[in-house]
């Protein structure tokens, strides 16, 4: 092993402490962004947390032997889909990643449409026993809340709700925004404008 990839695994390992610390013992919305994850997808090539700010992510860390997992999964699958326009991004981190042509099956089989990313062989995040495990984040990168276990779909809904900020109501569309000549409904008339207006 290089001096380089030997550096790379010790700070990948202080990231994952510190970020598995967080989901033991939990952090407040009001802290910290929670610090930079870079793995490797299962196509091989590179993804990283930070990439993902502006949006609400869930992290879903999991492994094919995994019974609860195998019965959390299709929830996952049916809120990444439902949600993925408004914001929402799932991702799966695989803590059995030296198999990966069982993960590749355990991805068709379950349909799973967002993105797998592994956990590097031999690393603290491969040794995570405690799963399924979620951490869901806020667009600015901060840990909103911790799952240890298989989560129901409606309890995860509406945490993803709230932080997408839907409230299940359509938003009120203003009438200044509507334009006809040149002019919009319901915006002041400029007073230059206004002195020239014949009197009613």
């Amino acid at each position: 092993m290089t001096f380089k990839k030997i550096i790379d695994r010790l700070a990948l390992a202080g990231v994952m402490s510190v970020l598995l610390a967080a989901a033991a013992f939990g952090q407040k919305t009001a802290e910290k962004p929670l610090p930079n994850l870079a793995l490797d997808n299962i196509n091989g090539q590179k993804w990283n947390l930070e990439e993902m700010r502006g949006s609400v992510v869930l992290l879903n860390f999991w492994a094919t032997w995994c019974a609860p997992c195998q019965t959390e999964i299709p929830a996952l699958v049916s809120l990444s889909n439902k949600y993925k326009t408004d914001g929402l991004k799932i991702v799966g981190v695989s803590v059995d990643s030296e198999n990966v042509a069982q993960i590749n099956k355990f991805i068709k089989e379950f349909k799973i449409d967002y993105p797998i990313v592994l956990a590097i062989p031999g690393s603290l995040l491969s040794q995570q026993k405690a799963i399924p495990m979620s951490l869901l984040i806020d667009e600015k990168g901060v840990l909103a809340k911790k799952y240890i276990g298989a989560i129901k779909e409606a309890d995860l809904e509406k945490d993803i709700r709230e932080l997408l900020k839907k409230d299940g109501s359509s938003p009120r569309k203003s009438s200044a925004g509507i334009k006809k000549d040149g002019w919009r409904y319901g915006a002041p008339v400029p007073r230059r404008v206004r002195r020239r207006l014949p009197a009613n």
